[in-house]
C-alpha cells in the first residue's frame, strides 16, 4: 500500500484519531504562542481589575472550546458544533476582541453543512450569522479596557459606534455564508457519490441474481436434455433386452441383432451425454456436433420401432419459412418424449402416429396413440413439464391429454414469428 493510500485508509477508518492528530498539536502550539500575549489585549469593561491569570484562563478556555471539539466533528458533528457555540458565547461575553481560534467557527459551519443533518446545517448557518451580528454589536456598543499585560493597562476604550460595528459585521457574515456554501457543495457531491455507490451495489446484486437465474435455467435445460436422452434410450434398451431374452432360446440370430441394437442405442446415448457434458466443461476438445433436428426424425422413428412399438410418420405441407435449429430441436424432443411415454405407458400392443404438418403460420406436430396409457396427471412429471417449457421458449403452445375414444394425444405448434424472434 502506498503512503498516501495508507493515510487515506487511516483517515477514513479512524476519524477521531486522524482529526485528533491534526487538531490537538495545533491547539497546543496556539496555546503556547498566544495565551499569554492575549491577556494584554482589550477586554470588556466589566472585567476591569481582573487578575492576569484569570484573563489567561478565559483565553485558554475559549481556545479549547473552539478547537478541541474538532476531534469528534465527523462522528458527532452536532455535539462538536454545540461545544464550539459554547466557546463562542464565552468569547462574546468575557473574551478579548479577537482570538486566533475564531477561524474554527467557520470550519464548524462548513462541517455542519457537509456532514451534519439538514436541520443542523441550517441551524449552523443561522447561528453563525447571529454570531457575526453580535460580534459587531459588542465592538460597537460595549466599552473595553486594556489587559494588565499591556503598556496602557487599565485604559478604557469608549464604544466606536454602530457604523464601525456594521463594517466589522459584514466580513464576518460574508465568511459565514461562504463557509456554509462550500460545505453545502461538498454535501451535494457526497450525496451524489453515495447514490452512485448504492446504484453500483444494486446493479451488482441484480447481476448476481441474473447469473443465478441463468444458472437455474441452464440446470433445468440440462435436466430436460438428460431426461430426453436417458429416458428414450433406456426405454429402447429395456424393450430390446426383454425381446432378446425370449428370442435367445429359439432364434439366436435375432438375439444377436437385438444386442447390436442395444449397443448402438447405448453408444448413441453416451455420445449425446458426452456432447452435453463437454459443453458444460467448456473444453476445447469437446465434441460440438449439432443437436438433432427434424431431419433426424426418420432415424428416431426407426429406433423407436426397434423397441417393438409400431410407429407411422406422416409429413404434410411444405415449410414457407426457415425454422431455427433450436426450434427443430424442440419439436424433435417433443416427439421423442411423447413416443417414449407411449412405449412406457400405452401397453404392449399399442401403436402411434406422428404427424408433422407445415402451415403458413408455423409448424405443428401431433403424436397420437391407441393404447391404454396413463392420464396426463399421471404423466405430469419432468417429461410433459419439459415439453411445455421448451415450446414456450418459442412462443408456441402444447396440449397433452387422453383422447375421447381412448389413447393419448400430444399436440405442439410453433409459430414462425416466435421461432425466428
Amino acid at each position: 500500500m502506498k503512503f498516501f493510500d495508507r493515510i487515506t485508509y487511516l483517515w477514513r477508518t479512524y476519524p477521531r484519531t486522524a482529526d485528533g492528530l491534526f487538531i490537538l498539536p495545533l491547539l497546543g502550539l496556539t496555546l503556547l504562542t498566544s495565551a499569554s500575549t492575549l491577556a494584554s489585549t482589550t477586554f470588556p469593561i466589566y472585567l476591569h481589575h481582573w487578575p492576569d491569570w484569570m484573563l489567561q484562563t478565559i483565553v485558554v478556555v475559549i481556545m479549547v472550546f473552539h478547537m478541541a471539539p474538532w476531534v469528534i466533528r465527523r462522528t458527532n458533528p452536532v455535539a462538536s458544533a454545540a461545544l464550539v457555540v459554547v466557546g463562542s458565547l464565552i468569547h462574546l461575553v468575557l473574551g478579548p476582541e479577537l482570538v486566533p481560534t475564531m477561524f474554527m467557527v467557520l470550519l464548524t459551519v462548513q462541517n455542519l453543512a457537509h456532514i451534519g443533518p439538514r436541520w443542523a446545517s441550517i441551524a449552523g448557518l443561522l447561528t453563525g450569522l447571529a454570531g457575526g451580528l453580535l460580534f459587531g454589536a459588542a465592538i460597537a456598543f460595549i466599552p473595553h479596557v486594556m489587559g494588565p499585560g499591556g503598556q496602557n493597562a487599565g485604559d478604557i476604550l469608549e464604544p466606536i459606534g454602530w457604523e464601525v460595528g456594521v463594517v466589522m459585521s459584514i466580513p464576518s457574515i460574508a465568511l459565514v455564508v461562504l463557509a456554509w456554501a462550500i460545505g453545502n457543495i461538498q454535501r451535494t457531491r457526497r450525496v451524489r457519490l453515495e447514490t452512485l455507490q448504492a446504484r453500483a451495489q444494486q446493479l451488482a446484486v441484480e447481476a448476481r441474481q441474473e447469473r443465478e437465474l441463468a444458472a437455474a435455467d441452464e440446470r433445468n435445460r440440462i435436466a430436460r436434455e438428460l431426461h430426453d436422452i436417458v429416458a428414450h434410450s433406456l426405454q429402447v434398451v429395456i424393450s430390446q433386452a426383454d425381446g432378446g431374452r425370449y428370442a435367445a432360446k429359439t432364434q439366436p440370430e435375432i438375439a444377436g441383432q437385438t444386442l447390436a441394437t442395444i449397443a448402438d442405442t447405448g453408444r448413441d446415448a453416451l455420445n449425446q451425454m458426452r456432447r452435453l457434458l463437454g459443453v458444460l466443461r467448456d473444453t476445447d476438445d469437446a465434441d460440438t456436433a449439432p443437436q438433432p433436428g427434424l431431419a433426424e426424425l426418420p432415424e428416431l422413428i426407426e429406433t423407436v420401432r426397434l423397441s417393438g412399438l409400431h410407429v407411422e410418420l406422416n409429413v404434410t405441407g411444405q415449410p414457407t419459412e426457415h425454422l431455427p435449429d433450436g426450434a427443430e430441436l424442440v419439436l424433435y424432443r417433443v416427439i421423442q418424449e411423447a413416443l417414449t411415454n407411449v412405449a412406457r405407458h400405452a401397453g404392449p400392443h399399442a401403436s402411434a402416429t406422428v404427424t408433422l404438418h407445415w402451415r403458413t403460420s408455423g409448424v405443428a406436430v401431433t403424436i397420437d396413440d391407441d393404447g391404454v396409457g396413463a392420464t396426463e396427471t399421471d404423466q405430469a412429471g419432468q417429461g410433459l413439464v419439459g415439453m411445455r417449457e421448451r415450446v414456450a421458449l418459442y412462443e408456441g403452445i402444447l396440449e397433452a391429454g387422453p383422447k375421447a375414444g381412448g389413447g393419448f394425444r400430444v399436440h405442439a405448434h410453433l409459430p414462425f414469428h416466435g421461432a425466428n424472434g
